[in-house]
């Protein structure tokens, strides 16, 4: 059973939207298809209309500043890439008794003769191959569902399909476990160590954002054929490196609010015919800021965002490949959000902190910027009437002290 139509009739609007968005990226950009990782990534910067045009057309921010003074700082090395697939190697030998041991010792599940489903094993990767391995996904949790003898305890390699902003994306799990007791389970692998029981929160705040949209993804589908969602668990099954070494270890983590938020960010996807309608023609390519002369570059990638907009926040340092770009371009407007998202919500409707500091002076006030310039006006009057600290006097020369 085919979890969600892929050969569907395209609209001439959805075509057109469809077009303008390839227009946009440009031949010669950098790609990257719809994943969770890019889920979980756009859903940090989704109030950017930047990172949602670029979103839209699929183009790797990581990618496209490469060789000028503002690429990304960030990506997964050679080492870690190698690393990462070391480890779900290991969790995969003898019949993945590795990881089928980790579930008898967390969860209590009784292992023996357990039935696993590899569906990497004889499916190219590519489009064709997601969509076979999506209809087999459905066609297995089918199974799980109605208590079939044949049915899998343990998937590996799950492939989910929804529509995203208006195209249909493939999702890889790495891991469902089913059929041992109810709830199902959703486990993510990830190679990065957990030493005394704690990780990098950045790294596991990334994994937990990833395994709650295949969480949802789960629940969708067992809604859409007829099952109650309630069987998966929102308890997600956290697959791990223990120390520094490749010794898997699990933990059992609550990710109820997470999936909630993962349903609202798929549902707030930029859809593409709506990107492409923000999007006026003559606009740049990404293309041209991927290539050639740096001032050039950068040049093109600037017109992009002012017809757009961005809206830098410290916190895409850490999400998007372009924050540097516009870190610098909040630095020379001078916006609020460049320290923070906090001054932000202090000062709202207000275009940059040089026009604060004249609010704060009594310079007149447009309507949007009045309620904002009367605190500004009491907090200065405050500052004044209480001033610096005064300094103590440096001691004469040859004072006693």
């Amino acid at each position: 059973m085919d979890p969600m139509p892929v050969k569907r009739p395209v609209p001439s609007k959805r075509k057109a939207a469809a077009d303008r968005l390839e227009s946009l990226a440009g031949r010669g950009a950098p790609r990257r298809r719809a994943n969770v990782r890019e889920l979980a990534r756009y859903a940090a910067t989704s109030s950017c209309n930047l990172a949602a045009a670029g979103f839209a057309a699929r183009v790797d921010f990581d990618q496209l500043l490469q060789g000028t003074r503002l690429a990304a700082p960030f990506g997964q090395s050679p080492f870690g890439f190698r690393r990462g697939n070391r480890f779900e190697e290991l969790l995969r030998r003898d019949g993945h008794a590795p990881l089928l041991a980790l579930l008898q010792e967390n969860l209590g599940y009784d292992t023996a003769g357990a039935k696993v489903a590899n569906l990497r094993e004889g499916q190219p990767r590519s489009k064709a191959g997601l969509e076979e391995r999506a209809k087999t996904t459905a066609e297995l949790v089918k199974s799980i569902m109605t208590g079939a003898k044949s049915a899998p305890n343990l998937i590996d390699g799950a492939v989910f399909q929804r529509e995203v902003g208006g195209s249909v994306a493939h999702f890889e799990a790495d891991a469902v476990a089913a059929r041992f007791e109810q709830p199902v389970h959703v486990g993510e692998i990830k190679s990065f160590p957990t030493v005394d029981g704690q990780a990098d929160p950045d790294k596991l705040g990334a994994a937990v954002s990833q395994v709650s949209i295949y969480i949802l993804l789960l629940r969708e589908l067992v809604e859409r054929m007829g099952g109650k969602p309630e069987i998966v668990s929102t308890d997600a099954l956290l697959i791990t490196a223990k120390n520094t070494g490749l010794q898997p270890t699990m933990c059992v983590k609550p990710v109820g609010r997470e999936v909630d938020r993962a349903a609202r960010i798929l549902d707030r996807a930029p859809a593409a015919h709506e990107v492409a309608a923000s999007i006026p023609a003559g606009t740049p390519a990404f293309a041209a800021a991927a290539t050639g002369d740096e001032a050039a570059r950068l040049d093109a990638l600037a017109k992009i965002a002012d017809v757009v907009g961005t809206e830098y926040r410290p916190g895409c340092l850490a999400s998007c490949g372009l924050s540097r770009f516009c870190r610098e371009r909040a630095h020379e407007a001078g916006a609020p959000s460049r320290v923070g998202g906090n001054v932000v919500r202090l000062l709202p409707g207000i275009a940059s902190l040089d026009r604060a500091a004249e609010l704060s002076r009594g310079a007149p006030a447009a309507a949007e910027e009045a309620a904002v310039a009367e605190q500004l006006v009491r907090a200065a009057r405050l500052r004044d009437r209480l001033g610096p600290p005064a300094a103590a006097p440096a001691p004469a020369r040859g004072a006693r002290r």
